[in-house]
């Protein structure tokens, strides 16, 4: 039998509840997680350290979708309560700005997520073999989550390339790779009849308050990462699909106030606000880490200022180099690297800043610089003073002429280079 239907509120406070007490229970544990992200080295995380920053919108509001509707599914053959993980240390939540806006729309505060702080430390960690993992906006369980309960991933809902990790057969969960603008909007796709057929089967007088409340928190990376679906090259029909079948939940709650193009406002203004952040907090902010041919690590922090606004947060060009090749080295990184984002005069633009630190890693840099060029429109950035050739590593800064070539086009090459 299904659980009966609560607000995200209750659902989120119930599977914290649950989350405590699974080192005492015998029945599986099933978790929803978005790709990986924590802070800082030597966070606590099961007693064990994550170097790695990254959580999106897109990733932690897939998961509480997914998990929500996994949950409260009318046809749902048990009770099984999916817990929504936030792949990231609670403390790095204050470095998302953007969530707050989207958790208001939702009636939820950050303090009601469930991050990976809230795991069972070391003495009471859950035993791999009685939990189960589902994955959103990613295909393969990284990092220590990844050694430790990797083996145990039992789906997946993602729109990056296939990784091949998860096995292809998995009759109870969803196994969907594709791309999308956004990974909530595949997730709305899935659950579109579960969410039909709930809301058919009333419970109350606020299920119309739950829906429009779920309908904004999945609503908000779909305009995020498409643009208010104004990026064609990001946009897919499953966008746009999405976009259609949420705002029909909102209006159904709400009178006409509500518009794509306020939200899309509120949330893009406020993940913009980062002037408040140090330089490192900043790179850390929307980070990605990948590990090639064994050994050799790679690192891409997105940034929504220009480089010319990093240097001025640094002090100098010096300082932004000091406090960029500390970041790297903390973080043992091969090629670090930096894409940007900016709108001068109202023109979207992308500047691309790539160094080599290594032996392995300038060489990397050299041939994707070389391979990388045409394909990404690749100009010189301003005076050259960005680069650097030595025998202590090799760094370029150019201008990114094509634009729609976002992270996720740009890091499988220069993942690519490493691999060769």
């Amino acid at each position: 039998m299904p659980l009966p239907r609560a607000s995200l509120r209750s659902f989120l406070l119930s599977a914290k509840i649950t989350l405590s007490n699974a080192a005492k229970q015998t029945s599986p544990v099933t978790f929803v997680v978005g790709n990986e992200s924590a802070g800082t080295a030597n966070t606590r995380i099961i007693d064990i350290a994550i170097s790695n920053s990254s959580l999106d919108l897109d990733s932690l509001c897939s998961a509480v979708v997914l998990a929500y509707l996994r949950t409260y599914a009318p046809t749902a053959k048990s009770n099984i309560l999916y817990i929504p993980l936030s792949n990231l240390p609670r403390a790095d939540l204050s470095l998302r700005p953007e969530l707050l806006p989207v958790l208001s729309h939702a009636n939820l505060k950050p303090n009601d997520l469930i991050t990976l702080s809230d795991l069972p430390t070391a003495s009471s960690q859950i035993p791999s073999e009685r939990t189960r993992w589902i994955l959103v906006d990613h295909n393969a369980l990284q990092g220590e989550l990844g050694k430790i309960y990797g083996a145990r991933v039992v789906g997946c809902i993602d729109h990056h390339d296939e990784e091949n990790k998860v096995p292809k057969d998995t009759p109870d969960e969803p196994r969907i790779v594709r791309k999308s603008g956004s990974c909530s909007s595949l997730v709305v796709e899935y659950t579109r009849d579960t969410w039909d057929a709930l809301a058919a089967k009333p419970s109350g007088e606020k299920d119309a308050l739950w829906n429009a409340q779920l309908a904004r928190l999945a609503l908000a990376p779909v305009l995020i990462d498409t643009t208010n679906l104004t990026i064609e090259s990001k946009t897919t029909p499953a966008d746009v699909e999405a976009v259609k079948y949420l705002k029909h939940w909102i209006a159904a709650e709400e009178a006409s106030k509500f518009t794509t193009t306020e939200y899309f406002k509120q949330i893009s203004g406020a993940k913009e606000d980062i002037g408040g952040l140090s330089l490192r907090d900043i790179l850390r902010k929307d980070y990605k880490e990948w590990t090639e041919a064994g050994s050799m690590n790679l690192g891409v922090s997105s940034v929504v200022k220009d480089i010319s606004f990093l240097i001025e947060k640094a002090g100098s060009k010096e300082k932004f180099f000091e406090a960029v090749k500390e970041f790297a080295v903390e973080r043992g990184l091969s090629i670090c690297s930096i894409m940007t984002t900016s709108h001068p005069d109202g023109v979207f633009k992308r500047e691309l800043f790539v160094w080599g630190l290594d032996e392995k890693g300038t060489a990397a840099a050299e041939k994707f610089a070389e391979d990388a060029e045409e394909r990404l429109g690749l100009v010189q950035w301003k005076d050259s003073s960005l680069d650097l050739e030595a025998e202590s590593g090799w760094r370029r800064g150019w201008w990114q002429q094509k634009v729609e070539h976002s992270r996720k086009q740009v890091a499988p090459l220069l993942r690519a280079s490493l691999a060769s």
